[in-house]
């Protein structure tokens, strides 16, 4: 790593990974989703349970209106509030469109 730093003369984020060998492919995904600042937020509808196979991805500091708008373009016109399990809230934490959504937040909108 230091070598590709003094080599290259940049001081860009690396991590260092290999194909062959399988050298920091598990730390490849959680490693540039930190370094783009993205979160995935899952959602759920009501008394279902989550849909965790297709998260949504966004980036950090969006919120619950970006969520809505990406499950569906005319649902912020209905919108009343959502309902978050997460980091960003406590669980069932009823939210307004404004709340800033976590990496790993279930989100529950109700329209």
């Amino acid at each position: 790593m230091k070598a590709l730093r003094e080599l290259a003369g940049i001081e860009y984020p690396a991590l260092c990974v290999s194909a062959e060998s399988g050298l920091g492919l598990v730390e490849l995904g959680p490693w540039l989703f930190s370094r783009l600042e993205l979160v995935r937020v899952y959602t759920k509808a009501p008394g279902k349970p989550p849909e965790q196979d297709h998260p949504f991805a966004l980036r950090r500091g969006q919120t619950i209106e970006d969520v809505a708008r990406l499950v569906h373009r005319d649902l912020m016109s209905t919108f009343r509030y959502a309902r978050v399990w997460g980091a960003s809230g406590h669980p069932g934490q009823q939210v307004g469109r404004d709340h800033p959504v976590a990496d790993g937040d279930v989100v529950e909108i109700h329209a």
